[in-house]
């Protein structure tokens, strides 16, 4: 089961890498956001590679969570690839603001 989970995020990592020609506000973000996804193929590999009983059930759960996360990444870049400028800027100028926002008011504790 959890080869087979390995291996469909290894799927959904080359999906995403084929989405190309993303528009000019968010392309240099969003190729390097691919190129990172593609540099984690070879450990992806790896424990695909991994017998059953050497696998811990944490890593079997963060293999499940990142491939739901890959799910969202492949929406979010297909948006990049095939969706509307004038939307896309508005996102990226609203998520600035809300990470400034966030960061203003982040306190932490000593």
């Amino acid at each position: 089961m959890e080869g087979e989970n390995a291996s469909k995020v290894i799927e959904l990592v080359n999906e995403i890498a084929s989405i190309s020609e993303y528009r000019p506000p968010m392309k240099k973000q969003y190729c390097n956001l691919v190129w990172r996804l593609k540099l984690l193929i070879p450990m992806l590999e790896e424990i695909r590679d991994m017998k059953k009983d050497a696998l811990p059930e944490d890593t079997s759960n963060a293999v499940l969570a990142f491939k739901e996360a890959l799910q969202s990444a492949r929406k979010l870049l297909r948006f990049g690839s095939e969706g509307c400028k004038f939307y896309m800027v508005c996102f990226s100028y609203s998520l600035l603001l809300l990470l400034l926002f966030s960061s203003f008011f982040c306190t932490t504790e000593s």
